[in-house]
């Protein structure tokens, strides 16, 4: 095992010790209104719960968006179809819009870990029986470039890989990619220039060998695909076999996100 593996292993031991000595000195409250969390004792009270999981019912087999119960979309959807990626499917809670987009926003902060491994939980929850169908090998999560892991700005995708390798009982491998370049900011950008921006923005480091390797990207949202493409293509050409994306939200944009409501 790396030295990166033997490092989340020990902390996933520490945490489950000191863990319960914190929730009884600090009894738990909901991450989003701070009311008592629900009966199952996750980190969202009942009602904070339904606003996060904000698209239920079925979703793109593809690219995890929300659509109509009498669509079938076992290849494509409506807001997949005509487009080409590298990664096999798409795994997400629900839309990035209201209360999820307004959670996903705060856990980007500094201190958003928690709320994160939060949203992770509820992710995982929604998504159990799709998660344990698929054989992954390792967890990676989407990198940050050099600048922001210097200036130690909070990576969610990794909190996010973190709470879904503690949970699913699968190594994380934060390694095996990284990101050397800063790429600019996709908010606003057309698909077209955000696959741009993206192209040749990942890579995994000489002497890695992932033949045959399938693997869990995970990240916070996942709008186009850009990132995520750019992040599989550079896995594939490292020899990786499959790839499957886990993201708390599915941005769809304005006007996708209320077709998605009428359909």
């Amino acid at each position: 095992m790396s030295d990166a593996g033997s490092h989340t292993v020990w902390w996933q031991r520490l945490r489950l010790w000191w863990q319960p000595a914190v929730d009884f000195l600090f009894p738990p409250a909901c991450l989003v209104c701070g009311s008592s969390p629900g009966d199952g004792g996750g980190a969202f009270c009942d009602a904070c719960a339904d606003q996060l999981q904000n698209a239920p019912g079925p979703h793109c087999a593809r690219c995890g968006a929300a659509v109509g119960p009498n669509l079938v979309t076992l290849s494509s959807c409506g807001h997949c179809h005509g487009d080409h990626f590298a990664f096999r499917r798409v795994m997400a809670l629900g839309v990035y819009d209201g209360a999820l987009q307004t959670a996903i926003g705060r856990g980007q902060l500094v201190h958003g870990g928690p709320l994160m491994r939060g949203l992770t939980d509820l992710l995982i929850a929604d998504q159990l029986t799709e998660f344990l169908a698929e054989e992954f090998d390792a967890i990676v999560p989407v990198p940050q470039d050099w600048q922001r892991r210097f200036f130690g700005i909070h990576s969610a995708a990794e909190t996010i890989a973190e709470r879904l390798s503690e949970r699913l009982q699968r190594p994380m491998r934060a390694s095996i990619l990284r990101k050397p370049r800063p790429t600019p900011p996709q908010t606003g950008a057309a698909p077209s220039i955000r696959r741009e921006q993206q192209r040749g923005a990942f890579e995994v480091p000489a002497g890695t060998d992932l033949t045959g390797a399938r693997l869990l990207l995970a990240d916070d949202v996942l709008t186009t695909g850009a990132t995520a493409e750019a992040a599989t293509r550079a896995l594939r050409k490292a020899g990786v076999a499959d790839v499957v994306v886990a993201v708390i939200a599915r941005g769809l944009g304005v006007s996708s996100v209320r077709a998605a409501r009428m359909e």
